[in-house]
């Protein structure tokens, strides 16, 4: 009997950027014995997306078809794709995002062979343009991509962190909705909530209840970051919305008073060394700090 496979992709406004997402799933390799589909979710957009995508699903390699959902937030349409089908594994590609020929070959095999009820795969920038100079490896992580030479030369069990797992590229169990939730809808960055961490916050509610979660590393997509991204200013509200996510969800963390003295410290160290990486590094992590305390305030 076939393994039925969704591929969703929620959008919003990116009618420019999806065509790309949409090409790459159509490109796919589909191992034998597998039937997928995908499932674009429309998130309440105002421009071309809707006949972008339907004109796409005429000619489409694989069964495709829109929903509109008009609540807006990352939740509400990731939880609307889960409601919209009975796949027995559900993978999730952001619309800024491009997938490799294998990626959900190697993400479904990789689930299947350690029985995982999620996993997610390595998500590589694709630059808009040149970055400057001081947004080296160590800051990637705060634009939610991976550093692919760190993880292929450590050690495997070092990928298998909750900071190394990112919704650009996750794949899901349907029975592990069931098991441990949806996304909560009362997180995810929308209009001026600043509470961010929805996807992260599945990931450790699954760990919490003993689900098998892992990293995928042969599974690849490319995740575009435009110039507007690559700025010390976007990366230092991106650090504090984590924070007040990771606060206001309850999530394990170690903000406290001691890291705040010890990243103040290790940010001067690092500017008066000259090394500017590092220096706005720590200063994020001060950001993420008083995130996290607004966070617990606000759950309060």
């Amino acid at each position: 009997m076939a393994i039925k496979l969704t591929i969703a992709i929620p959008t919003h406004n990116r009618a420019a950027l999806v065509r790309d997402t949409l090409a790459s799933v159509s490109a796919l390799a589909i191992p034998a014995g597998v039937e997928a589909d995908c499932l674009v979710i429309d998130n309440a957009s105002t421009d071309d997306t809707a006949s972008v995508v339907d004109d796409f699903a005429r000619d489409a390699a694989l069964p495709m078809r829109r929903v509109f959902e008009q609540r807006m937030g990352s939740s509400f349409a990731r939880n609307r794709a889960v409601d919209e089908t009975a796949s027995e594994y559900i993978f999730f590609i952001d619309d800024d995002a491009v997938a490799e020929r294998d990626w959900a070959a190697e993400l479904l095999d990789e689930m299947r062979r350690r029985d995982l009820d999620a996993a997610c795969g390595m998500v590589l920038p694709r630059w808009s343009s040149p970055p400057p100079k001081w947004l080296g490896p160590s800051l990637w992580v705060k634009l939610a991509v991976h550093d692919r030479r760190a993880i292929e030369s450590g050690p495997t069990a070092a990928a298998e962190r909750l900071d190394n797992y990112f919704s650009a590229n996750v794949g899901f169990k349907r029975n592990a909705f069931a098991r441990f939730g949806k996304f909560r809808e009362d997180l995810g960055v929308v209009g001026g909530n600043p509470i961010s961490g929805e996807d992260t916050e599945l990931f450790a509610r699954i760990l919490a209840r003993d689900g098998a979660m892992g990293f995928a590393p042969r599974a690849i997509v490319h995740h575009l970051i435009p110039a507007e991204r690559m700025t010390h200013a976007y990366l230092r509200r991106k650090s504090f919305a984590f924070g007040v996510g990771t606060g206001f969800a309850g999530l394990q963390n170690h903000n406290r008073l001691d890291k705040l003295v010890r990243n103040g410290v290790r940010m001067a160290s690092a500017a008066m060394r000259g090394d500017s990486e590092r220096a706005i590094y720590h200063e994020l992590e001060c950001a993420n700090f008083f995130g996290y305390w607004r966070g617990r305030l606000i759950a309060r």
